[in-house]
């Protein structure tokens, strides 16, 4: 690298120091390097798997790669290269945009910058300019706060983090850091009570067992879900922030892998099945993980709410782990949605149930075929889908019945109740219909 083509960043955790990305903008190359302190630290931890304490360097590609999945995704992107005037394919430069605060607990700054050196601001925001921000987003971007973009999260949606305090929101920097997020229902109208169908979700997620991000509806009037981080810790006057990784940044792929056929279904390219799968998430669990059977426990009851709710869109970015020097912990579930409420979206599989990638087609077949793949025993896999189902046939309703939901909400959420419900009984045949698979037909 030539000196006049390097830019730097550094990387923080908090206020510590962990390590520094060198950009060559002439030839696209990266490096990473850790600092000795960090090194050094009784509680340091990689702050990826392909970027491990010791041992080999990190690839040029590989930080790429790292880097692309904190940004957003889609039309949110465009905002950022818009309005910075970096282009989408210039990912230092936005990561140097952005972030100030991006999932985990890294932050990243202009070498010489310390985050110590950054007034603590706290700026409330009232519901009813929350409510006309929402009204006037086909105007003015909703990532756009104060002449700023405030959008450093992962995903297409408009969303915006705050830091929420005594049942207020607010801006803030410095020594503070977002403690919620806010999704309003989106601008298309092909998802119509979106909110409350994550709502639902998410609840009936916990329900079952779960361990899934907190939500809750705020109606300004409007609604807005409103959904607790669980990479902050909040202290009285300081929020913590907690390092973790995306299932793409742990299998160390690129954002355009989130879905495991990469070019699509189209019949010259389906077979095409680079991108993350079941069975990779769960060799992730086996090779990275220090809690490995809990790790495989949390993943497969998240494959089968999946089946159980309908997520046709259930991709790799929606799993995520913690980050430990000992290696990897599931953290708790998010983005749960009933896609096939919407019969305006493509509802083919994120993932396929071993060779299936359509909801209706799974059949016991599948899930001996998917249990083989992950190394399950079909019988533990047996009684979580029946342990699920039965389960889901109870709560499903009761999460239904619940006065939070309004007007058309209230038919939304009976739909998705009774598909479940539908859901839950073809899983329990499926679950004794499995156990009898031929080994040698897989």
């Amino acid at each position: 690298m030539t000196a006049t083509n390097c830019h730097y960043l550094w990387v923080f955790a908090d206020q510590r120091h962990v390590g520094t990305i060198c950009y060559d903008s002439l030839e696209a190359l990266f490096s990473f390097e850790y600092e000795s302190g960090w090194l050094n630290a009784a509680d340091a931890y990689p702050i990826s798997p392909c970027f491990p304490l010791s041992g080999t360097a990190v690839s040029s590609g590989g930080i790429r790669r790292f880097l692309e999945n904190l940004l957003p995704e889609g039309r949110a992107l465009d905002i950022v290269s818009t309005t910075h005037q970096v282009s989408k394919n210039n990912i230092f430069g936005l990561v140097r945009e952005l972030g100030g605060e991006t999932s985990g607990a890294l932050s990243f700054y202009s070498a010489g910058t310390h985050p110590a050196s950054r007034l603590t601001t706290r700026r409330e925001i009232p519901l009813t300019e929350l409510q006309c921000r929402i009204d006037e987003r086909t105007q003015v971007p909703f990532a756009i706060w104060d002449g700023r973009v405030r959008m450093s999260i992962a995903g297409y949606q408009d969303k915006l983090a705050v830091y929420m305090r005594d049942g207020c929101f607010y801006l803030v920097e410095g020594d503070l850091a977002s403690t919620h997020i806010l999704k309003p229902e989106p601008v298309d109208h092909r998802l119509s009570n979106l909110v409350a169908n994550e709502h639902y979700c998410m609840q009936f997620a916990a329900r079952l067992g779960l361990d899934v991000a907190e939500v809750s509806i705020v109606r300004v009037p409007h609604p807005v879900l409103v959904v607790k981080r669980f990479d902050r810790e909040i202290h009285e006057d300081s929020v913590r922030r907690i390092h973790l990784v995306d299932g793409c940044q742990a299998l160390d792929l690129p954002v355009a892998y989130k879905y495991e056929r990469i070019f699509g279904s189209g019949a010259d390219v389906r077979h095409i099945r680079d991108g993350v799968s079941f069975e990779r998430l769960f060799s992730t669990a086996v090779m990275l993980s220090s809690q490995k059977a809990l790790v495989r426990q949390a993943l497969t009851r998240w494959v089968i709410l999946q089946y159980l709710i309908g997520n046709a869109d259930a991709h790799g970015k929606n799993v995520s782990f913690f980050c430990y020097r000992d290696g990897l912990a599931i953290a708790p579930f998010y983005d749960l949605v009933s896609v096939v409420q919407y019969s305006g979206l493509d509802h083919e599989l994120a993932m396929g149930y071993g060779d299936e990638f359509i909801l209706e087609e799974i059949s016991p077949y599948a899930w001996a075929d998917f249990a083989k793949r992950t190394g399950l025993p079909r019988s533990y896999l047996a009684r979580e889908m029946t342990r699920m189902a039965n389960s889901a046939l109870k709560e499903a309703p009761r999460q239904a019945a619940l006065a939070i939901y309004i007007d058309d909400e209230r038919e939304l959420v009976s739909r998705i109740s009774q598909f479940v419900i539908s859901q839950a009984q073809k899983l329990r045949d499926a679950a004794q219909a499995m156990q009898h698979i031929d080994m040698a037909l897989l």
